[in-house]
Order: structure tokens, then sequence, then C-alpha cells
């Protein structure tokens, strides 16, 4: 009886092991940055690029959804995502750019790595067994846009009006 509970103990240790040993990553949208955490505590802190104005990469905690190392967007002209990290059911990613400036948003809502850090990363999930990902902050250009507000879209003609509502609309104005 004593040898069962014991191999039931390691085979609890065995089974909560690789969640222990995941890789903490924290993505921080106003400094541009990604840092990432191994099981046995390496770390190391990149520059990204994040969504774009109109494309913000959305803030909360995610975990790895799947993973290509040689994923092409079907969205975006077969755009390469070298080592891609898939964390959100829209499609987002964390993946390899070979784009120049990194460190700004620029993405339609990926995070952008360089395609070697992108490399070690995904090694690092893979051999980990998985991640945690936070994405926390917003972005400078967020920041100082203020909060977003929904507009009217029309098509490429103006609305049309009849002359009733027009005469009320250049009424109400005109008393200011």
């Amino acid at each position: 009886m004593k040898t069962f509970r014991i191999l039931l103990v390691f085979a609890a240790l065995l089974s909560t092991a690789p969640a222990l040993a995941r890789v903490q990553i924290r993505i921080d949208l106003g400094a541009q940055r990604l840092t990432a955490m191994r099981g046995d505590g390496e770390t190391v802190v990149w520059k990204i690029s994040s969504g774009r104005p109109g494309y913000e990469t959305p803030t909360g905690s995610y975990s790895v959804m799947r993973m290509e190392a040689d994923h092409h967007s079907d969205e975006y002209d077969q755009a390469p995502m070298p080592y891609a990290i898939f964390f959100s059911p829209r499609g987002l990613a964390i993946h390899g750019s070979f784009e120049r400036g990194l460190g700004r948003p620029a993405s339609h809502g990926c995070v952008r790595l360089s395609v070697a850090n992108a490399q070690k990363l995904y090694q690092w999930v893979e051999e980990q067994g998985g991640a945690s990902i936070e994405i926390v902050g917003e972005t400078r250009s967020a920041a100082r846009r203020g909060p977003r507000v929904e507009r009217p879209r029309f098509s490429g003609r103006p609305p049309v009006r009849d002359a009733d509502s027009a005469d009320v609309v250049l009424e109400s104005v005109s008393r200011y």
C-alpha cells in the first residue's frame, strides 16, 4: 500500500511538472517589449512591434493555441510569419518578422519579433511544453488618441435625406 501511495505522489508530480516549467511571456505594449522567462529562470527582453492604430493588439491573459514554424498569412497575401505562436482565436500570433524598425506599433495586431528571437522563443515554448502570455499596457499612439469613438460609416455617397428632415437639421443648427 505504501509503494502504491509513493507511485501516486510521483505520478502527480510528473503530471504537474510541465505546467510549472512553462515559459512565461509578458508583452508591454507601452514599452514595445517582450519579456520571456523559462522554467529554469533564464530571461530575455526583446523589442517588438505590436498592432498599429486601428489594429491594436488586445490586452489580457492568453495561452498557446497552436504553433507553426513556417506559417504564411492567408489574410495578408501569404506574408511570412516564421515561428508563429498563435494565442488568439482571431488568428493573432507572436511571430518573426523581416521588417525593420521593431520597437514601434506596425502590425495588424500580431506581435512581431526579429526572426532570430522568434526562433528562440518558439524553441523554448516547444521544450517547456507551452507558455502563458500576458499582454499589458497600451501603445503610446492609443494613449494620445484617447478613447475610441464609434463613428457611423457611409458608402461613397452622402446619405439621402428628404426635404423635411433637412429643414429640421438646418433649423436646429441655426438656433445655436
